[in-house]
């Protein structure tokens, strides 16, 4: 690649992104037009415009395949990242493996995010719970009809809150809102859900 600085190079490609032409940029910078050529190609390859020599493995993908893969993959939150790499061939004639993919989405913010299946069982929640049990362990049905099990939940309208792929949007401001909603369940009854305004305390 033509030797001009990282700062003609970075300035150059924000040229060529703003839609300027080859020729308007190497005047613009006095260079030659074929090395305003050759970065733009070097750039569509590699994603960067250094052309410092690295360790790492050149970039498979290209900027204009990137948000195809992260589109068709996120058609399907449950799709496995080999049928991701395999649909690209249909698509774009060109193969991937699954672990392009993988890296790809990660570049992109995405990441897959399932619901937490349960409590780490540490020793101090295990002693709780066996005392817990041993407590209520002869309680007949007439005890457990005055119990009521109540949880509350909050769902974020924005940003990744734990339950499903997303794209994080990092210019909504305070977060971008989001709902608590709380409900409960009493001798196989349960209660209506209540949308809380507000913090929800021991009070409420």
């Amino acid at each position: 690649m033509p030797q001009m600085s990282q700062v003609l190079r970075e300035r150059a490609i924000g040229m060529l992104t703003a839609r300027m032409s080859t020729r308007a940029v190497a005047r613009e910078l006095n260079v030659h037009f074929s090395t305003i050529s050759r970065l733009q190609r070097h750039f569509r390859e590699f994603g960067s415009t250094s052309n410092r020599p690295h360790n790492h493995r050149p970039r498979v993908t290209t900027p204009a395949l990137d948000p195809h893969i992260q589109h068709l993959h996120l058609q399907d939150r449950l799709r496995p990242v080999t049928r991701t790499a395999a649909a690209t061939i249909d698509l774009h004639n060109q193969r991937i493996s699954a672990q392009t993919v993988r890296n790809q989405l990660r570049e992109a913010h995405l990441h897959a995010r399932r619901p937490h299946r349960g409590l780490d069982l540490t020793a101090v929640r295990r002693c709780n719970r066996l005392e817990w049990a041993n407590d209520h362990i002869r309680w007949r049905l007439a005890l457990w009809r005055g119990v009521l099990f109540t949880d509350e939940s909050w769902f974020s309208m924005y940003r990744a809150n734990g339950r499903q792929r997303v794209n994080i949007v990092d210019r909504v401001a305070h977060g971008g809102g989001g709902v608590m909603v709380w409900a409960g369940k009493c001798n196989g009854q349960p209660t209506q859900v209540h949308f809380i305004d507000g913090i929800l305390n021991e009070q409420r």
